[in-house]
């Protein structure tokens, strides 16, 4: 971890929970004995061993929630060294479970490969954790499997077989049908950094045109006259600044959200005054035509070579190389940009009223929730897979996937780049951590969990899908089995 990251790390959160080892053994494929020690601290003020030992949880995977799940708190290293515990004021802090709980941020496709056993991964469970910023390494776990993940890209049925190969075997140890459920959402912003255009404009606004150009390499400097038009004035003095673009080097969800939106938003009739100069002309196109996936496809890529276009490793990765690149953007999740005071979050156009464009602040609740507010029970699809193909499991009541057209261009005044994140847990636990999952996912679902996430620049889903999730978890009242057990 670079020095800028680490201060991030420990200026946004007031204090960390270590642990240490217990002196037992990994049960997972790369256990290996831990050296004993006897460190105690306090949680949730309960006083207990808080070690990493037999009965705490780990997790870990996505990181669009994850800054609500811990406060940026890595727990690097392996469970039976140091960890940090997640930060004070974190949904998984005063989460009322026994055990203490360690989310790992690695990325969505890591998290769900681990919960899947895919054989050829190369972050296993009971690897070390890396540090933020870090490529993956594990995800620091007692054992195999974790007890649960988090993806803000559903299980799609090509992995769903994967599943059923390695954790639904038919001979062996078997962990039951996936549960999993939309959980939280997230914007994803621009960030930059506001000391750059001091003097020049307060906040930096982006039409969804600019956007677009920005994100496909053809507006590659701030003082680009579409820019200009954007902000009534030179963002930089008329100065000419190129622009450095930070993307996920790594598979990630938020990559797929992010470009998802692009190839919806950008790929339009554009209408006035977005379809004539200082926007679109003859040599000028904001359409995106790298299509969609979770390792980015655009201007930067293996296929798409641009020196002005940097990959990194993780949200945090991006958010270093924003705070220490002059004139940078990128893509970035909301909660981690908002404990970077320092780090600005841009404007972005969202419809039109009276021919003039709608301006939105991701740092506005108000019009993050918009984006989601309809978002509910009625679009669930039971059973159904990212890749708009059904799993196949035989408990789709608990497999609750909702389509991305819901929410990939909402509408005008929300904000308008926004991602769903899920949590994945196994359906038959073997008696491992089963009270402590279910009083979570309950809590998870709970008005003070929700009252913690809109604090930290993420937004709580629907009371309905709030409710279909506890439903689904009791087995609908009795007419299924319920879907943790």
């Amino acid at each position: 971890m670079k020095k800028s990251l680490a201060t991030w790390v420990l200026a946004a959160v007031p204090a960390l929970l270590l642990s240490a080892c217990n002196g037992t053994t990994a049960s997972g494929p790369s256990g290996v004995a831990p050296l004993p020690n006897t460190l105690a601290t306090a949680h949730h003020g309960r006083v207990r061993r808080n070690d990493n030992g037999a009965e705490d949880l780990h997790t870990g995977g996505a990181d669009v929630p994850a800054y609500a799940y811990n406060l940026g708190d890595q727990p690097v290293g392996y469970y039976y060294g140091q960890q940090a515990g997640p930060g004070q004021g974190s949904l998984f802090y005063a989460a009322p479970t026994q055990g203490t709980i360690y989310y790992c941020l690695t990325s969505s496709t890591d998290g769900r490969h681990a919960f899947e056993g895919y054989d050829d991964s190369a972050y296993p469970p009971t690897g070390p954790c890396a540090a933020l910023g870090e490529t993956a390494t594990g995800f620091g776990g007692r054992q195999d499997p974790l007890d649960f993940v988090g993806t803000a890209t559903a299980m799609p049925s090509t992995e769903y077989t994967e599943y059923k190969e390695f954790r639904e075997p038919s001979s062996g140890t078997s962990w039951g049908e996936p549960f999993e459920f939309p959980q939280i959402g997230a914007p994803i912003v621009f960030g930059y950094r506001p000391q750059d255009f001091n003097g020049y404009v307060k906040d930096i606004k982006l039409s969804t045109w600019t956007y677009c150009a920005i994100a496909n390499g053809t507006v590659s400097d701030w003082n680009d006259p579409a820019v200009t038009a954007d902000n009534g004035t030179s963002v930089t003095g008329g100065n000419s600044q190129t622009i450095t673009f930070y993307f996920r080097a790594d598979s990630a969800a938020s990559t797929y959200n992010f470009v998802n939106h692009l190839n919806t938003a950008c790929n339009t009739t554009w209408k006035a005054p977005y379809n004539k100069a200082p926007y679109q002309g003859t040599s000028r196109t904001a359409a995106w035509t790298f299509g969609v996936n979770s390792s980015w496809p655009g201007p930067g890529s293996a296929n798409e070579p641009n020196q002005n276009f940097i990959g990194e490793t993780g949200d945090p990765g991006i958010l270093e190389g924003i705070q220490t690149t002059a004139y940078s953007t990128g893509y970035v999740v909301g909660g981690y940009v908002k404990a970077n005071p320092k780090v600005g979050q841009a404007i972005l156009q969202n419809g039109f009223a009276h021919k003039k464009p709608i301006w939105v602040n991701p740092t506005n609740h108000t019009a993050v929730a918009a984006a989601f507010k309809k978002v509910t029970a009625a679009d669930i699809n039971y059973g159904g897979g990212s890749d708009e193909q059904p799993l196949g499991t035989s408990a789709p009541w608990c497999a609750l996937y909702v389509d991305y057209k819901y929410y990939v261009n909402p509408p005008a005044k929300a904000y308008p780049i926004v991602a769903v994140s899920y949590l994945l847990f196994y359906g038959q636990n073997n008696g491992v951590h089963l009270s402590d999952k279910i009083a979570l996912i309950k809590f998870l679902e709970s008005a003070p969990a929700s009252k913690i996430v809109n604090k930290l620049e993420y937004v709580s889903l629907s009371k309905s899908i709030q409710t279909a999730t506890l439903a689904a978890l009791n087995g609908n009242g009795g007419s299924q089995p319920a879907c943790v057990q």
